[in-house]
């Protein structure tokens, strides 16, 4: 009578796994048809424990039971509302049922569905099973959608996502949070905060990490609740695909040498979005490229195959992204990650930052990453900066680059540091320049060193560029114009590095090199300093910093190129040079320095006034104190010039040393009154030390004599004229006592007028 009835209700079929193509065609027809098609998972709660306690043929008997009765409990209680299109015995007590709906079905009407077959169920089951009498029979159910796009996957994800939520109870609250969950993975509904990542020494942001948020009024607001989640469901790649996605849709607000950090799970890394999608024609559409894009793996999960790892990795480097260890030193094998990935950056976990400033043993540490990541290249990164002393602290270490709530919030906007953290980065910046001992150096001008490359227009084919650098050799560079104007650089190896990739040449060899090249090369004036060209070179991204040097006019028109080894080689000659006549008491310049500045600086045909310093009764001092109060007086002197250039110069001049105790400063016209004033003033108590340690209160007074010489636009032909309008100066300032400063500009030579205290 029952197998009767159970043929009865068997209008749809009952099928194995080896059936799923079948069902893929039956399922596509339903969704052609515009049905929803739904899938409930059900299984028997704990059966093992059946087993256990009863042994395995009562275990059996309970299975075919549920079998036999699963047709019917089906068909009374959803096509109520739909269509049963099968059912699919998934493994053991696991099964699936396909339910086709032709009206719109809301997720309450699939809950409802649900909680009624469960009481269905457990009643019809516990009804025919009467050798178990310990405690009632359950049923799990869960439940997922199948859109119907790539039906074969969905079936797959459908049973993961059931049966998540069949094993939380489908009438708890957790079952709720899941079903939500899911939902929003499905509508995508995350959005970014956008954290700013900055480089120290000047508070510019050097770009943004890339944070999730989830809705502000849902359980998931948090990334720790989302990844939580994920977790528990199985979806962490599907979250941290869609993460990427979101982080992405902000590069149209990235400038070409800013960077944006996304986060990058070892267990997800391996996305056909990254590696072959369409980021590319993004970064081409908003004229970035890679480099632009920092990959952070995290450590908070272990690596479990490095081989396997490595390889993926290779592959993000050959698109040209750049690589960061995040939290490294708070997670699973940092070092190991560090010496395998060779990342560009180096994260450094809040946990070693969190107090620095009071613990010497994290200082220590600190200081050990800093020396590590100079020798290979590669940057650090200090996160959780929370206070001006934890950021002091990391600074005096060598850290260049810092995030955290005290130099700016996530945010939605990529927002820039904080105010307070800007103030403190200025006076730091103040500081350092303050400290600064080195004499300005005499260097030439860019183009003394200057190159020549090969150019090509911005529509060039990268296979023209590829061509260029087979058929030339000894050409390790090719500049990219638009109008005569430099916009772009390709070098040698970044190109061969991008072309070696997997489909590196399928993907950019017939496209336009503003797809590929560094759409923010250091440009240099030609008038430039040559020292502060170096410091500009040196001080790029690791990948970028033995990149040519692209040398403009006065209308930004290219001239050439100069390399970083021939700029090092010049700086180095230089200073050698320098090094060689500078004074060995003082460190500033000597007599060959001074000639060439002054020659410089007549040849420049810029107002300036040249100041020839001149201590009074210093051989007195000398000899009646000795050579330590000497030495000593000469090095004040040179520190009291020093001061006054910086506080009261022109930001371009020039203090020598001729010897003995004479010194000479060049400065621009405008600052010469108020530089002057200042020695003057600043003189008797710059030495009042000395006089006290030594008990200088008898014989001669210490002073100072200045002779201004003016340098009008042709007015004298070498140093040797400046010299002898000088000495003519310098001896009309000696016949006065006290320190005064005389200049020839101001009044005729003959009426003698001074300046003085």
């Amino acid at each position: 009578m029952l197998s009767t009835l159970i043929k009865r209700f068997r209008r749809f079929p009952f099928f194995s796994l080896d059936k799923r193509q079948w069902m893929k065609n039956v399922i596509s027809q339903e969704v052609d048809k515009g049905h929803s098609v739904v899938m409930f998972y059900v299984d028997i709660v704990k059966l093992t424990d059946v087993e256990n306690r009863y042994g395995d043929s009562s275990a059996k008997r309970v299975l075919h039971i549920f079998e036999r009765i699963l047709p019917a409990v089906s068909r009374q209680v959803f096509e109520i509302k739909g269509k049963i299109l099968a059912i699919q015995k998934l493994w053991g007590d696991d099964f699936a049922i396909y339910v086709s709906f032709g009206a719109a079905v809301s997720e309450e009407d699939c809950r409802m569905l649900s909680i009624h077959f469960q009481e269905v169920a457990e009643r019809q089951l516990n009804r025919n099973v009467s050798f178990v009498n310990r405690e009632d029979l359950r049923v799990h159910i869960g439940y997922a959608w199948l859109p119907g796009q790539d039906v074969v996957k969905e079936m797959y994800t459908s049973v993961k996502h059931a049966v998540h939520m069949a094993k939380y109870g489908i009438t708890s609250e957790k079952y709720s949070e899941v079903t939500q969950f899911h939902k929003l993975l499905g509508d995508e509904n995350v959005h970014m905060h956008f954290m700013p990542i900055i480089h120290l020494p000047n508070g510019a942001a050097l770009g943004w990490e890339a944070l999730v948020r989830g809705p502000e009024d849902s359980p998931f607001a948090t990334p720790a609740t989302l990844f939580s989640y994920a977790e528990e469901t199985d979806t962490v790649f599907r979250l941290e695909h869609i993460c990427r996605k979101r982080a992405l849709e902000q590069l149209r607000y990235l400038n070409p040498q800013e960077k944006l950090f996304i986060n990058l799970d070892p267990r997800a890394i391996d996305d056909p979005f990254l590696l072959r999608g369409k980021v590319f024609s993004l970064l081409e559409q908003f004229e970035l490229n890679p480099h632009n894009i920092v990959f952070e793996i995290t450590e908070r999960h272990a690596i479990t195959n490095y081989p396997v790892f490595r390889k993926i990795i290779e592959e993000y480097r050959k698109k040209g992204y750049l690589i960061a260890v995040d939290d490294a030193g708070a997670g699973y094998s940092s070092l190991e990650s560090i010496t395998e990935i060779y990342p560009d950056f180096i994260k450094l976990d809040m946990s070693l930052i969190r107090n620095i400033d009071v613990d010497p043993i994290k200082q220590a540490l600190l200081e050990t990453f800093v020396h590590f990541a100079d020798k290979v290249s590669c940057k650090i990164i200090a996160e959780g900066i929370e206070t001006e002393r934890e950021l002091k602290t990391l600074m005096d270490l060598g850290v260049v680059y810092g995030q955290g709530y005290y130099l700016g919030k996530p945010d939605r906007g990529m927002a820039q540091v904080s105010g307070q953290a800007m103030n403190f980065l200025r006076f730091m910046q103040e500081k350092r320049k303050s400290e600064q001992v080195e004499p300005i150096l005499f260097t030439p001008a860019m183009t003394e060193i200057l190159a020549k490359t090969v150019c090509v227009e911005k529509h060039a084919r990268v296979r023209r560029v590829h061509e260029i650098f087979e058929q030339n050799q000894r050409i390790e560079s090719v500049v990219v114009l638009e109008e005569g104007e430099p916009i772009g650089l390709v070098m040698r190896f970044q190109l061969y590095q991008i072309l070696g990739g997997q489909y590196g040449i399928a993907l950019y060899y017939d496209r336009s090199v503003s797809q590929i090249m560094n759409t923010n090369p250091l440009l240099a004036s030609k008038d430039d300093k040559l020292e502060e060209v170096a410091k500009r070179a040196m001080a790029r991204d690791a990948h970028h910093l033995y990149d040519v040097v692209i040398i403009i006019g006065e209308r930004n028109e290219y001239i050439g190129i100069v390399t970083v080894q021939s700029l090092l080689d010049k700086m180095a000659s230089i200073k050698l040079e320098i090094a060689s006549s500078a004074n060995p008491l003082t460190g500033l310049p000597g007599n060959v320095q001074i000639e060439k500045e002054l020659n410089r600086r007549v040849k420049q045909g810029i107002e300036q006034l040249v100041i020839y310093c001149d201590l009074d009764c210093f051989k007195w001092f000398n000899d009646r104190y000795g050579f330590e109060v000497g030495d000593q007086i000469i090095v004040r002197t040179a520190s009291l010039l020093k001061e006054a250039t910086k506080y009261y110069g022109g930001g371009n001049d020039f203090i020598g040393h001729i010897g003995g105790d004479d010194f000479i400063v060049i400065t621009s016209a405008q600052c010469a009154d108020a530089l002057g004033s200042f020695i003057m003033e600043a003189f008797s108590p710059y030495f009042a030390d000395i006089y006290e340690k030594r008990r200088m209160g008898d014989g001669e007074v210490l002073s100072m004599s200045m002779a201004g010489v003016y340098l009008q636009p042709g007015k004298y032909e070498n140093a040797e004229a400046i010299a002898k309008q000088a000495a003519i100066m310098k001896k009309l300032a000696k016949s006065y006592a006290g320190t005064v400063f005389v200049k020839d500009c101001d009044y005729p030579f003959e009426d003698k007028v001074r300046m003085h205290v």
